[in-house]
């Protein structure tokens, strides 16, 4: 069960995007990627994970509010393997997900749909993941 005990000054929308935001990382850090630098603003957050075992060589979180709706972009870094991946971020795969706030977290700030939040978080690390043990298919030159 995620629980969250922030700061319920800010106003109603505003609070409820912070749980939600810290309910994904939750789930980030359960998957077992480890949060290592976090910045936050009023309407943005940026959160960097990294994992020991993973093909990725890390995975940032952005989070933007919306409206009633938090946009979050799951970006998948991999290891520069050459002059290309360093000039042009070959390297960055980036898959945005939104959030509809209220499907989350209710009025009085519980989190809901917990499953369905956790499987579309498991999911798109799962792809970003994917991406880099996919293996080039046999391209036929002309």
């Amino acid at each position: 069960m995620i629980n969250y005990s922030g700061d319920l000054s800010v106003g109603l929308h505003s609070s409820k995007d912070k749980y939600l935001v810290v309910a994904i990382h939750q789930i980030t850090e359960e998957c077992g990627w480890r949060g290592i630098e976090k910045q936050f603003a009023d309407m943005k957050q940026h959160v960097i994970y990294v994992k020991s075992d993973s093909p990725l060589e890390k995975i940032e979180l952005k989070f933007n509010l919306l409206g009633n709706h938090l946009d979050v972009d799951f970006v998948g870094v991999t290891p520069k393997k050459g002059l290309l991946d360093k000039v042009f971020d070959f390297n960055v795969r980036v898959v945005r997900k939104t959030f509809e706030i209220d499907k989350y977290v209710t009025n009085d700030f519980k989190i809901t749909n917990e499953q369905n939040l956790r499987n579309t978080v498991m999911v798109v690390i799962k792809e970003l993941e994917d991406v880099v043990n996919k293996k080039p298919e046999n391209v036929s030159e002309k």
